[in-house]
């Protein structure tokens, strides 16, 4: 069931139908990504979410589609890349080398920029396009809160804490000066949303993974609740980068205090990151080895999904910051209700759907009360898992995408 406050999101058949004129039948969309791209002989590596969302873009823009691209030496990722020659992409990728300042000459020929609203090397975009005459649209994710919380959490320090903040700020107002020159902005999760309302065209989605293929099937979803309705010991799981913005730190404290309430329970633990050997050496040291598993880094298609799909029972997210994590959306297109930290991003999802239980930042023992409860009474995770699904499904990524490509046409034609 959803419910709260509803946000209207475009018909993803509304543009993509209409006739458009003459001079914009063969439009120019130039993409400048956040994420940068790895040379490799004559081969370039891509991030591989990226890519399909480059290869799509291209199959489903009416015209010719390139994407702008700072070069990197940082080490590749463990999961999730693709290598490609430029004679097999679908695209065009023109390459620059980091700290490279995009000018007019980079955009020419473009009838319509697609620019990332979080990378402070990209709030001048605006103004070239406004100069160029070349429509320009932000994406954007991080609010200023988000930004202040990754700061604080990041150093100890009180000078560099002040220096961070005040930089922040700075970006800030340069930000909404660029936001005011675009033509629209595409924002990602309810916090965006909401804090840059004022800004005119503004098209809210929830950035997924997950295709209606992926999402788990109505009979797959029934199977996993009959297993839950057996008074076997609750699944739980989280997965993500495990770093304290993303309450890591607090998932071995949870199995704890949930081990001590004597809940039979089982939690694995997905992913990597600064705090993966000291997570382990905790589980050891007070003798969580029955309770709490640590699988590592997975590949998401083919061991993630599925075990989400089938083995778990609740998700455990304890985000401190309110980004709009993509977890959220692929979570429920598992039909997995979540138990989380009311961050923004989160505390967004639950006005507008029944797919989870909220507690106040970093309130754990709200959070074992919830996880408790639950156990308790089953059909209440059930009910949730369905709205999950239907949840997702008015968003999954077929949908998002559709309607992310509708709204750059429409500001093309206004």
């Amino acid at each position: 069931m959803i419910h709260g406050k509803q946000i209207p999101v475009r018909s993803c058949g509304e543009v993509l139908t209409r006739r458009r004129s003459n001079h914009l039948k063969e439009p120019h969309l130039l993409i400048i990504p956040s994420v940068p791209v790895w040379l490799q002989g004559k081969g370039l590596i891509f991030d591989r979410k990226f890519y399909d969302g480059m290869a799509l873009y291209a199959q489903k823009w009416p015209g010719h589609v390139s994407c702008l691209m700072e070069t990197t030496t940082s080490p590749l990722p463990e999961f999730g890349a693709i290598n490609k020659t430029a004679q097999e992409l679908p695209f065009s990728c023109i390459t620059i080398e980091k700290g490279t300042l995009i000018d007019a000459e980079h955009l020419k020929g473009a009838s319509l920029v697609l620019a990332s609203g979080d990378s402070h090397d990209q709030l001048h975009i605006s103004r070239l396009c406004r100069k160029e005459k070349i429509k320009c649209v932000y994406v954007i994710e991080y609010i200023p809160e988000t930004r202040y919380q990754i700061a604080s959490l990041s150093t100890r320090n009180l000078l560099i804490k002040l220096r961070r903040f005040l930089y922040i700020w700075q970006y800030e107002k340069k930000r909404v000066a660029a936001f005011l020159l675009a033509d629209a902005l595409q924002s990602n999760g309810t916090p965006a949303y909401h804090e840059y309302k004022r800004f005119k065209n503004n098209l809210l989605y929830f950035d997924t993974r997950v295709d209606i293929q992926h999402s788990i099937r109505d009979l797959e979803l029934e199977k996993r609740l009959d297993d839950l309705s057996q008074g076997k010991p609750l699944r739980l799981a989280f997965s993500g980068r495990l770093i304290q913005m993303k309450g890591a730190d607090h998932l071995i404290t949870l199995a704890r205090m949930l081990k001590k309430e004597r809940l039979p329970f089982h939690m694995t633990i997905y992913g990597t990151g600064d705090l993966e050997n000291e997570m382990k050496k905790n589980i050891q040291l007070h003798q969580l080895e029955n309770f709490v598993s640590m699988p590592g880094a997975v590949d998401f298609y083919t061991e993630l999904i599925p075990d989400l799909k089938q083995k778990i029972d609740l998700f455990i997210s304890l985000h401190r910051q309110s980004d709009p994590s993509c977890t959220y959306l692929e979570t429920l297109s598992c039909g997995l209700p979540i138990v989380g930290y009311k961050n923004k991003a989160f505390a967004g999802l639950l006005e507008l759907a029944n797919i989870g239980w909220g507690a106040k930042l970093n309130d754990l023992d709200e959070v074992k009360k919830i996880i408790i409860h639950l156990d308790n009474n089953r059909t209440v995770i059930s009910e949730k898992s369905r709205a999950s699904i239907l949840f997702s499904r008015l968003h999954d990524f077929d949908t998002t995408f559709n309607n992310r490509v509708n709204h750059l046409l429409s500001t093309l034609e206004q």
